[in-house]
């Protein structure tokens, strides 16, 4: 009950220290959509990403700084890749449900609905958006050692993503050469897609693809950096 009261609050809160604060400085956006409406996109990542990195901190670095069950995990007869897109998969079903819960309690709250098959579209994007995400706390959770380390590097990275990957404002409210380098980082690109299908009908399969790819290397890469880290 406490999680299930924190996963219908936690929305609560960000809708009325985010949405009803900014739409009165972005009253709309430069292609004239309501900023509460604009912004919906952006809020239920943003509780996916909170979500994933409470998940993946438990999983991978607490579990295994603290020498608990993850070790005796790492010696199953699996490949260190596979371990990683395990704890990916079951990170991300468990951030869905928290994605789905905000989803209910952000329609609630805003004057004008999405389209219904706007609701089937964000989970989607949302689980390729942890899926990205997901790996970069892994990198972070096998590669740091220290509490004080990791919580400080995990706040930077919150962080960024938050403002820097267009969940608040726009990219052209950035300086021009600082805009183009944040729009095309992947979780930029997962953001800027997902909203082109919901507002423009439009598909660019390049923003979509490429973070596919981005995801599928990087698993990759995490299964060989915890190969390398635990000597095994």
């Amino acid at each position: 009950m406490i999680t299930f009261s924190f996963m219908v609050i936690l929305p609560l809160l960000l809708h009325v220290s985010i949405t009803m604060v900014m739409k009165n400085i972005f009253i709309q956006s430069l292609d004239k959509i309501p900023y509460e409406i604009w912004v919906f996109p952006g809020i239920v990542l943003t509780i996916a990403s909170m979500s994933m990195y409470s998940i993946i901190y438990r999983d991978m670095f607490d579990l295994r700084i603290h020498k608990k069950s993850f070790l005796p995990m790492t010696l199953t007869p699996f490949t260190k890749t596979q371990l990683i897109l395990g704890f990916l998969i079951t990170s991300i079903i468990e951030t869905t449900v928290y994605v789905l819960i905000a989803m209910g309690v952000l329609t609630i709250l805003l004057p004008n609905s999405l389209d219904w098959s706007d609701y089937f579209i964000i989970p989607i994007f949302a689980f390729l958006y942890s899926f990205i995400l997901g790996n970069i706390i892994i990198t972070f959770s096998v590669l740091t050692d220290r509490v004080s380390t990791y919580i400080f590097t995990s706040v930077t990275m919150f962080l960024v993503i938050v403002f820097g990957s267009g969940i608040l404002v726009e990219f052209e409210f950035y300086p021009k050469t600082i805009g183009i380098i944040l729009s095309n980082l992947p979780l930029s690109m997962i953001l800027t897609s997902l909203r082109g299908i919901i507002f423009f009908n439009r598909f660019d399969w390049t923003l979509i693809i490429t973070p596919i790819v981005v995801a599928i290397v990087w698993t990759w890469m995490n299964g060989y950096l915890l190969k390398r880290k635990l000597r095994q």
